[in-house]
């Protein structure tokens, strides 16, 4: 996939903090969470943190949270962005319920439902204009594995082993794993893994639903539905314009899309929850799920200190996406090529303050994160795109090489000559001023004035040349009121002032009509004078090279011409190393 730069963007971080649930009533607990009115601030204790948006409690209600952070998300979708939802926060906290990984056919709770209807619905506009392709995937990491939600084969051993209430480790026979790959692009792919061709939005419900069903879960003491593995659920949106797009009922097309082709992915991630053994009371199986949990939030954790550190960025510290699988699968959500939210699920329970307040801690750190999402378009059209530049690059070039090309210099010699044309044609406008002064009565001055003030200040030889009548008919009249034998002196150099303007005329013509010849030769092969200059200092660069290279042919053959009149050798032998030789200086001598 061919992608284009794009401008940096930062990590959009939303907290959402459900309310008390039952349990937490019933054991006496307090709101410890304060919510600043009309502004996206949290407030726990003394520690107070500031992030884009803040739902639930007395902030924002949570129906706005999709609407405000994931449909931007889903519209660029459409123009070839990648896109990514993150949720995180400690167990028990909401994380599945607000991204609605668990939902049913028909509820629309959480962010992935929602996020389903606002694409179809888009697709269902433009679909008169372009084709769409939509595939989807659902993946989840357990214990540091991998596992496809979406494979019969998986789901059936998966099925097999959890029949004792506990995950245990996926091994199905004659399937190789779920691996994760780079690409030459720096792309993160899965090979192995399930991709779903969807058409509807009940077809892909359908794959959450088999998904969420297959998804590792277990019960502790802070969750009776507690995640235990780490799940992604990307959606791949392949757009191709039609040939003949179809417009709407007033004739003009629906959206305007400028690429042949363009592919983006929404990732939406529902992580484990944090959480502390002594809490949840899980040993066995349990407690060893609750440390690969652990130890994969906190390889998150670094990385997105490591990201949001401003001075480690800017020194190109090392970012540890290879410590864990989790991260390795979110290197381009984060700090990569995608737009990415986080939604920091929160308890405002004051027993769970101290696991809140870390919640918040970890949130803020990822807003200095800076992503750098670009629009994802065919490698092909790109290819194509690049290869007609160059064509037009070297047609240029062809069109110097025939010597039908112009240099600058040769436009800025054409100016000059024109601008000392025209200097001379005032210099002598202004003598010839001075010459009928002496000539002409008072009566007849203040128009000669004018006349020949009209010359010095017009456009040029152009216009002194069609104004030369004027000036004859004024010599005439000159002549009849003068002393006979002044006014021959006078017609003479009047004639020759008269004449020398003619010949400037026409050579300032010429010169003009040259300029106009060689400014369109320049238009004809483009303004990219830089490139040529380059290219032809390259070319010099290898002739320079080639000579220095003939040279030192030249030496050595030098050397054994002298090496055979110091052995005594045949004169035959001498005469070739000789001619060849001569050859050799001729090329030096011509490339000089």
């Amino acid at each position: 996939m061919t992608m284009e730069h794009g401008e940096d963007c930062c990590v959009k971080v939303a907290v959402h903090a459900r309310p008390l649930i039952g349990d937490e009533k019933l054991q006496g607990c307090k709101d410890c969470v304060t919510v600043v009115p009309g502004k996206p601030q949290v407030q726990i204790g003394t520690h107070s943190f500031t992030f884009d948006h803040v739902y639930g409690s007395s902030g924002t209600p949570s129906t706005a949270m999709f609407d405000e952070c994931v449909a931007p998300l889903v519209e660029g979708l459409f123009q070839g962005y990648n896109a990514t939802v993150l949720a995180y926060g400690q167990t028990g906290s909401g994380k599945t319920y607000t991204m609605g990984t668990a939902c049913k056919e028909g509820t629309h709770v959480g962010i992935i439902p929602r996020a389903m209807a606002a694409l179809f619905d888009k697709i269902e506009k433009l679909k008169n204009q372009v084709d769409f392709q939509l595939r989807v995937s659902f993946i989840e990491i357990l214990k540091e594995e991998v596992r496809d939600l979406l494979d019969p084969a998986t789901v059936a051993a998966g099925k097999v082993e959890n029949g004792n209430g506990h995950a245990g480790k996926l091994s199905v026979p004659g399937k190789p794993p779920v691996q994760i790959r780079e690409g030459s692009n720096g792309v993160i792919t899965l090979s192995g893994s399930t991709e779903v061709h969807v058409t509807t939005q009940k077809e892909m419900t359908t794959c959450l639903e088999q998904g969420s069903l297959s998804r590792a879960t277990g019960s502790t003491n802070m969750n009776n539905q507690s995640s235990r593995s780490h799940a992604i659920f990307t959606i791949t949106l392949e757009q191709m314009r039609k040939a003949d797009p179809i417009m709407a009922s007033d004739g003009m097309p629906i959206e305007e899309m400028n690429d042949d082709y363009l592919c983006a992915k929404l990732h939406l991630v529902d992580l484990a929850g944090s959480e502390r053994a002594k809490r949840t009371g899980s040993d066995g199986l349990r407690f060893k799920e609750g440390v690969h949990i652990n130890r994969g939030l906190l390889a998150l954790g670094n990385v997105i200190s490591a990201l949001g550190d401003e001075k480690k960025r800017k020194e190109g510290a090392h970012v540890p996406y290879r410590d864990s699988k989790l991260t390795r699968l979110l290197q381009d959500s984060l700090g990569g090529n995608s737009k990415t939210v986080m939604i920091a699920c929160i308890s405002p329970a004051d027993i769970n303050a101290e696991e809140t307040l870390n919640t918040l801690k970890y949130a803020n750190r990822a807003r200095n994160i800076q992503n750098k999402p670009i629009v994802n378009r065919n490698p092909i059209a790109d290819e194509m795109k690049r290869m007609r530049q160059q064509l037009e690059y070297l047609q240029a070039e062809l069109v110097l090489a025939r010597g039908g090309g112009v240099g600058s210099d040769d436009v800025q010699g054409l100016r000059e000559r024109i601008s000392w044309l025209e200097h001379t044609n005032e210099d002598l406008c202004r003598e010839l001023y001075g010459l009928r002064n002496h000539v002409h009565s008072d009566p007849c001055e203040p128009e000669l004035h004018k006349t020949v003030s009209g010359y010095t200040k017009g456009e040029g030889l152009k216009r002194s040349l069609q104004s030369t009548e004027p000036f004859d008919v004024l010599m005439t009249d000159s002549v009849r009121e003068g002393n006979p034998k002044d006014i021959d002196d006078e017609v003479a150099k009047e004639w020759e002032h008269t004449m020398l303007q003619d010949s400037l005329g026409k050579e300032l013509n010429e010169l003009n009509k040259q300029l106009e010849k060689k400014e369109s030769e320049m238009k004809g092969y483009g303004h990219d004078t830089v490139a040529l200059k380059q290219h032809f200092g390259k070319k010099l660069m290898e002739l320079e090279e080639e000579k220095r290279a003939v040279q030192k042919e030249r030496d050595r053959l030098l050397a054994e011409v002298e090496s055979l009149n110091a052995d005594g050798q045949t004169h035959k032998v001498r005469d070739a190393q000789l001619q060849k030789l001569k050859t050799f200086e001729a090329q030096v001598n011509g490339s000089s």
